[in-house]
């Protein structure tokens, strides 16, 4: 009996040191961990600390800039208001985001809920990147565009260049701030997955590096600009009509004529000029389009052409009945009501040939498009026009309107 109650305290003595060098093992565990987590928490806390200062000093310094900019350029509203705007909802929203990781914040908080912290940041950048980079991307993609436009009323310049540009131009921006927002986005997350690392680790729960976080938003990036740029090429692209390779066939009212003289007068007075005009058998008087005038002012165009020969310097009858026009095409994808779209005319060979030669003579004089004996189009031609195509601008009413024009253009 006596044997038994040594044992039994022989044992509970073995426990008893047992749990003293247990407890003084997680004393000595709880103090690395405490030490680990605060190295780590210093390097981490001073990258979160330098992040927010330069948010709150060179945000306000871009946008101060981008701001004269757009002044300069006379596009205070809405490009220089929006720009500004676009950023200081940056610096809030970012100011906003890190606001668990500021250097106190991170000290005072237990493992657990830093990690979670840091878990919350990382996706709620991925996010925010993503979104402030696709408004970014919109808003140069709407700038360019504006901008782009047509760069000349030149005939012989008219073309489709300028927005070919701009879709180079926009394929290469987004792919400046693709790269930009991947090394920013690398760059941040890689202080947050350190911290989620070294906590995992000091719970035994070593965490491998996953890179499904970033492919995921790579994804995500490569689709936005992706989709702005199809947008963009979409947009550019032009709707075009196109004559049948066998079809020769024409109505024969499209045709060009120099310009002797052009003046605008009320309607009420276009009979007696025309009249007076018709008298020259050199010259043929036509209608032009009815301008846009203030109360009791004239208001509609009339122009005094020059024969060549017997009529126009280019038409279908002048070509042996030969068709002028090979293809129509004009740039707005969807035009609004109300609106002025530019049609691009390429003619056919001979008709190409003819128009080059035309506009070598006519060079520093006026030239007339008519159509059914009604002038829709007055050019200054400053050189010779070898490209075979010519451009004229009209406004529409629908969409209806300048397609069936158009077809119309096709048949002369």
């Amino acid at each position: 009996m006596e044997n038994q109650e040594i044992n039994n305290q022989n044992e509970l003595d073995q426990l008893k040191a047992q749990y003293e060098e247990l407890k003084q093992r997680f004393e000595q565990q709880e103090i690395v961990n405490e030490r680990l987590m605060k190295s780590t928490i210093k390097d981490n806390a001073n990258y979160f600390s330098r992040y927010r200062k330069t948010v709150m000093i060179a945000y306000p310094i871009i946008a101060v800039l981008g701001f004269v900019y757009f002044t300069f350029l006379g596009e205070l509203l809405p490009f220089g208001l929006s720009f500004l705007l676009l950023m200081v909802f940056s610096i809030v929203f970012e100011l906003w985001l890190t606001r668990n990781v500021k250097r106190q914040a991170m000290e005072n908080a237990d493992l657990l809920t830093l990690s979670k912290n840091m878990q919350k940041l990382k996706s709620g950048y991925a996010v925010y990147t993503v979104f402030i980079m696709a408004l970014g991307f919109m808003f140069v993609l709407v700038h360019i565009l504006k901008n782009n436009g047509y760069l000349t009323s030149a005939i012989a310049e008219y073309n489709m260049v300028p927005n070919y540009n701009a879709i180079w131009s926009i394929c290469f921006v987004g792919l400046l701030l693709l790269t930009f927002a991947i090394l920013a986005y690398r760059n941040f997350v890689g202080h947050c997955n350190d911290v989620i690392r070294q906590i995992g680790s000091y719970d035994g729960k070593p965490t491998a590096k996953s890179p499904r976080t970033f492919l995921l938003f790579l994804g995500c990036m490569i689709a936005v600009f992706g989709i702005g740029i199809l947008l963009v090429h979409f947009a550019l692209r032009p709707t075009a009509y196109t004559r049948a390779e066998n079809d020769f066939t024409t109505e024969g009212k499209l045709e060009f004529w120099e310009v002797y003289a052009d003046t605008i007068v009320y309607e009420k007075d276009v009979p007696a000029l025309m009249e007076s005009w018709q008298n020259s058998d050199s010259l043929v008087v036509m209608k032009g389009m009815r301008q846009t005038a203030e109360d009791n002012q004239p208001d509609l165009r009339l122009y005094a052409l020059k024969k060549s020969g017997n009529g126009p310097a280019i038409s279908s009858e002048v070509l042996g009945g030969k068709p002028l026009v090979q293809r129509v095409e004009f740039s707005t994808s969807t035009p609004k009501a109300g609106e002025d779209v530019p049609i691009i005319v390429q003619m056919m060979p001979e008709a190409s040939a003819l128009w080059s030669e035309f506009t070598d003579n006519v060079k520093g004089h006026n030239v007339a498009l008519s159509m059914e004996g009604e002038v829709v189009q007055e050019w200054y031609v400053n050189c010779q026009i070898s490209n075979g195509q010519f451009f004229f601008i009209k406004n529409w009413s629908s969409d209806d309107e300048l397609e069936e024009y158009c077809k119309k253009l096709l048949r002369q």
